[in-house]
C-alpha cells in the first residue's frame, strides 16, 4: 500500500507558525503595538511549537531545529501553553488552531512513522 507523501518537519512547522500568526491577528481585538510585538511573536511561536508537538507528533528536537531553538526551549514552550490552557478562552483559541492544523495535515500527523 503506497504511503501518502510526508511534509518535511521544517516546512510543516513554518505552515503551523503562519497559521498561528494569522489566527492570532484575526482574534486580536486591537492592533499589535510596537511594544507588544516581541511578546506576541514569542506567544505565537510557543503555540506553534506546542501544536507541532501535540498535533503533528514531531519530536522536540525536530521542532527545535525547525524554529532555530533548542529542544529544551520547545519543551518549555509546550509547558507554558499547557499551563495557559486552564484559561477557557485561551484553550478555545488553541483548540481552533489544532483543528485548523488537523484539517491541513490530517489526523495521522506527520511525525508518526508506524
Amino acid at each position: 500500500m503506497p504511503q501518502a507523501p510526508t511534509v518535511p518537519a521544517p516546512v510543516a512547522c513554518r505552515i503551523v507558525r503562519q497559521l498561528a500568526l494569522e489566527m492570532t491577528a484575526l482574534a486580536s481585538d486591537r492592533p499589535l503595538w510596537r511594544r507588544d510585538g516581541r511578546r506576541s511573536t514569542c506567544h505565537v511561536r510557543q503555540i506553534a511549537m506546542y501544536v507541532c508537538h501535540v498535533v503533528l507528533r514531531l519530536s522536540l528536537s525536530d521542532i527545535g531545529a525547525a524554529f532555530g531553538r533548542d529542544r529544551t526551549t520547545v519543551s518549555h514552550a509546550c509547558n507554558v501553553v499547557e499551563d495557559r490552557r486552564d484559561d477557557a478562552s485561551f484553550d478555545a483559541f488553541v483548540s481552533a488552531i489544532e483543528r485548523a492544523v488537523l484539517s491541513v495535515f490530517g489526523p495521522a500527523g506527520i511525525g508518526s512513522h508506524e
